[in-house]
């Protein structure tokens, strides 16, 4: 905080309070020097006598002015007129930046594109010139413009620090052209470019290529001056020299580029914009650029300056008519494809959370029910190979060498993900001609065929969504393998854990229906096992409501009556896992088992026969060691045999209430903990939801962090997933890759590489965004729209950061599915245009088909036991919420809004606040986040317009 600010301010409020009554009107000016003036017209003499003694200590100036003074003083009077109450006065430097944008045209032929980053080190300048490499070498004119001054580059990308015209002196760059242009009034443009040429004719399109460099900082002496004068003297001292105010700076640079237009007419300009706060980044990007690339880190120290690029951007498409174009690539991110992903979405939902609060509550142009105006996201990984460009030993070759030499090679995914989504962006996408298209084809019945092929896979006969029934079918051309599949055969992962939505208990029923071998000698195949290797499973818990004989009914138990509880539990879990392994071990395992308790093996046939039961086993030790023992000679006859036994846990969240999982479900992790290497040939795989892992409570849940296998779904794969239910339909399959061919955007070798992946992999696209997004685009379209027009981004990224789930983290499928499913019928029959989308935006990203989807998933929710009170939760909030409607909620808040549901609502099952919280946090509706000042509870993106919440900023708050 700057105190003459915070004084200027809080004088403000004190004279707008008294205005009318002690004075008729007041200005307050803040000066250069740092003092402030205070003009106050018509005041009465005990303010007068008031204000000069509580500001006595401070540099103010005050002015007392009759009306008649203030009419005399023409300047004064007109610095009235502008209606603001505070006056910022002049700036040495920023002006352009913290001024409020004015109404600048971009008059350009040429697409201008700003590279800029808050921060050095995170590739802007390799990304930079590597596109422009690109671009040249598919026939482009590229013009490169340094602008970063201080920290000048590009002497090694081009191989210019040993140029005969640099050390000369014949060529220079920016800051002489704009030294010279204030000194001549016009300058030869030639005299400051240049052109890097190759001796490998394999390299002759780098004549493409054109550069104005930031200047001369050849250490070569100058020709007629003292023997010590080089050019870097000389481009430090016109550098101290230039005038950097908007006005100045804007003319020049505005002067340079059209002579760039004129006279080398270029493709493309490309700008490298300084690092940090500045004026040269605010004229180029925000006056003279249409399309601004930003590179951030994932780190605190990059916020301020991502923070304020997006401040700035927003500010500007609101006053600007000719609209700019935002990118923002997510840098520098580890080799690690895991860990990448999740910076990186961590960082979409962040910038996504601040666009939206910015646009909503700074701006005003959006409502709390309507979706933002995102900028278009993407990630660039470290690469050995671009971090040895500027550091290499090598005699033998340049810098300039290797970087061509790697890019030849595109191997760099990341960099071809980026450059296609700037060849494709609105600035740069004029310059690359149409391909013609055969309109022959019938592209309305090839996506009807699609459609209807998709409707008939998501739906049932009566049209209700089928996919996710518990009791689907699992077909195996749509079972989707993923990664972490691999580890499901490793006896120490014998925790399945996820998100409800993640597809646990369709996992679950594929283990255990013993027709899906084709499925399971694939898991094999992906597990690096011999698909023949004998691997069966038995369930322990029937699938509740089915009728199976497992399906035990936990109300019997009362929890209250038991004294000790974890004791009772964990002999309770051998017993069920006895019982259950036996009542199938002659059918699944050729086992039949002679044990003295044999007239105990029963199925479940009453909740009070089966908990009688049981309880005589629990209470007597003498029998709880006979099942031990039956269970290790089971175990003996399977090794002999080589047969592996996996035993299943699923529904153990709709089984038994979250609150009591401390009591109820620990003991059985414990006891398979403990137990772990006792069997050598029967595991356990107990799935369980990511977030109500947590109440493990008496569980050191930290040693198990290597028996887990955590199967949240990807952005990516939750992509593939859906792509593979429609390439599970010949027709279908077929048509989707001619709509795409004929849509001419995508090359021969693109199809090639696909269909090959394809026909290896189950037909599931590879999990790259550079592979997926065609996809994506031809299905969806490239970007969402709203209404006026506005892109509310790629259409890749808005998918995830609407239906991320409050963990900021894991996207829901089945909310994914539901807007899809929703959206059939309208797109069906559409009447379409000559080229794709398959579904329009309008259909899938409609506020209607958002809020059905919502309430689908929702209903799923509170149709599942322990769920009631969540429809109570919600319709308190929708109808009676108030200020508790917001995107996040405090600690305090939160437990204020719980409570005061507690205290109104007689229709509860919930006892207290942490089972009402409980609720909110294990269906993953809320999400607790650490902050050092007091926690606070994010509400899923997903449920944001259906709700109404308004979005905030975290502020810290210092503890009294």
């Amino acid at each position: 905080m700057i105190k003459i600010l915070h004084i200027a301010n809080k004088l403000n409020q004190k004279l707008a309070v008294l205005k009318d009554k002690k004075l008729i009107d007041y200005k307050i000016s803040i000066r250069l020097n740092f003092e402030i003036d205070v003009y106050v017209i018509e005041a009465d003499e005990k303010l007068k006598t008031d204000l000069a003694k509580e500001y006595n200590t401070e540099n103010i100036n005050f002015s007392f002015l009759t009306k008649e003074q203030l009419n005399n003083k023409t300047y004064l009077s007109e610095a009235f007129e502008s209606g603001d109450s505070i006056d910022y006065g002049l700036k040495y430097r920023f002006d352009s930046l913290l001024s409020r944008q004015s109404n600048v045209s971009k008059k350009f032929e040429t697409p201008i594109v700003t590279f800029y980053s808050y921060k050095g080190g995170l590739g802007r300048s390799t990304t930079m010139t590597s596109y422009a490499m690109h671009l040249a070498s598919i026939g482009k004119k590229v013009c490169i413009i340094d602008c970063d001054f201080e920290a000048p580059g590009y002497l090694n990308f081009f191989n210019f620090s040993k140029s005969d015209v640099l050390t000369s002196g014949e060529k220079n760059g920016v800051v002489e052209f704009l030294a010279d242009l204030a000194f001549q009034n016009d300058v030869d443009l030639k005299d400051y470019i240049i052109s890097p040429v190759h001796a490998n004719k394999k390299y002759k399109w780098t004549q493409n290529i054109f550069v104005v460099p930031a200047g001369n900082l050849s250490d070569s002496n100058i020709s007629g001056f003292d023997e010590f004068t080089t050019h870097r003297d000389q481009y430090l001292d016109a550098l101290s020299k230039i005038d950097f105010g908007q006005a100045n700076l804007l003319n020049g640079l505005y002067t340079l580029i059209k002579k760039i237009e004129t006279d080398l007419q270029p493709d493309v300009i490309l700008i490298d914009s300084r690092t940090g706060f500045n004026d040269i980044f605010a004229v180029t990007a925000l006056m003279l650029s249409n399309l601004i690339v930003g590179f951030f880190g994932s780190s605190e120290q990059t916020k301020p300056g991502l923070r304020f690029l997006i401040d700035k951007f927003y500010e500007l498409n609101t006053t600007i008519n000719n609209r700019t174009d935002l990118i923002l690539i997510n840098s520098i991110l580890p080799k690690n494809q895991i860990e990448s992903d999740i910076f990186h979405d961590a960082f979409v939902t962040e910038v996504g959370q601040y666009v939206q609060f910015i646009q909503e509550r700074k701006y005003n142009y959006i409502s709390p029910n309507e979706q933002p105006k995102l900028p278009s996201f993407y990630k660039l990984g470290r690469n050995s190979g671009l971090e040895k460009l500027g550091i290499s030993r090598d005699l033998e070759s340049t810098d300039f060498d290797n970087h061509l030499a790697l890019l030849s090679t595109r191997s760099i995914e990341d960099y071809n993900v980026i450059f296609n989504a700037l060849n494709e962006s609105k600035s740069i996408s004029p310059i690359f001609s149409k391909k013609n298209i055969d309109s022959k084809n019938n592209i309305v019945l090839q996506r009807n065929l699609i459609i209807k092929n998709l409707r008939a896979t998501l739906r049932n006969e009566n049209g209700n969504p089928v996919l996710f029934a518990e009791d689907a079918e699992i077909n195996p051309n749509t079972f989707f393998y993923r990664e972490q599949m691999s580890k499901l055969f490793d006896k120490d992962k014998f925790i399945i854990q996820g998100f409800k939505g993640t597809g646990k208990t369709y996992l679950y029923k594929a283990l255990r229906d013993q027709n899906l071998e084709s499925v399971r000698e694939e898991l094999l195949r992906l597990a690096g096992k011999d698909p023949k290797e004998d691997i069966r499973f038995i369930d322990i818990i029937s699938l509740k409501g089915t009728g199976e004989p497992k399906s035990f009914d936990f109300d019997q138990i009362q929890l209250n009556k038991i004294e000790n509880k974890r004791y009772y539990f964990k002999n309770f879990w051998l017993v069920y896992t006895w019982n259950s392994i036996f009542l199938d071990a002659t059918k699944r395992l050729g086992y039949k088992a002679i044990s003295q308790l044999n007239d105990f093996v029963k199925p479940y046939e009453t909740a009070v026969e089966t908990k009688i039961r049981f309880d005589m086993l629990i209470t007597d030790d003498s029998k709880l060691a006979i099942i031990e023992q039956d269970l290790l000679k089971l175990d003996s006859y399977l090794n002999e045999k080589k047969i592996t036994l996996f035993v299943l846990y699923d529904q153990l969240d709709n089984l038994l209430k979250p609150s009591e999982w401390q009591d109820t479900v620990s003991p059985l992790i414990d006891y398979w903990w403990d137990n772990f290497n006792r069997y050598k040939n029967i595991s356990p795989k107990i799935f369980i939801r990511t977030d109500l892992y947590g109440r493990l409570v008496g569980t050191n849940t930290a040693r198990l962090e290597n028996n887990i296998i955590k199967i949240e779904w990807s952005r990516e794969e939750v992509y593939a997933y859906f792509f593979k239910l429609i390439f599970s339909n010949k027709d279908s399959f077929k048509a989707m890759f001619d709509l795409m061919k004929i849509s001419g955007q995508y090359e021969d070798s693109f199809f090639k590489n696909v269909l090959a992946y394809l026909k290896k992999n189950n037909n599931q696209l590879k999990l790259l965004r550079n592979e997926i997004e065609p996809f994506i685009a031809t299905f969806f379209g490239k970007e969402v729209y709203s209404n006026d027009g506005w892109s509310l981004g790629k259409t890749y990224d808005w998918f995830y950061f609407n239906l991320t789930n409050a963990d900021q983290k894991s996207i829901s499928l089945r909310p994914f599915i539901n807007l899809i499913n929703g959206s059939l019928d309208n797109a069906l029959v559409d009447p379409g245009k000559p080229i794709p989308p398959v579904i329009k935006d309008k259909y899938f990203a409609s506020r209607e088909n958002r809020d059905n989807a919502v309430i689908q998933h929702f209903r799923d929710l509170i149709r599942e036991d322990f769920n009631q009170d969540l429809e109570i939760i919600f319709n308190f909030l929708r109808e009676s919420g108030g200020n508790f409607k917001q995107i996040f909620l405090t600690k305090s808040e939160l437990n204020n809004f719980l409570n005061q549901l507690l205290l109104k609502s007689n229709h509860l099952e919930s006892k207290n606040i942490d089972e009402l919280k409980s609720i909110l946090i294990s269906n993953g509706i809320i999400h607790e986040n650490i902050k050092p000042d007091e926690n606070i509870f994010y509400f899923a993106q997903l449920y944001k317009y259906w709700l109404g919440l308004r979005s905030r900023k975290y502020e810290f708050k210092r503890r009294k």
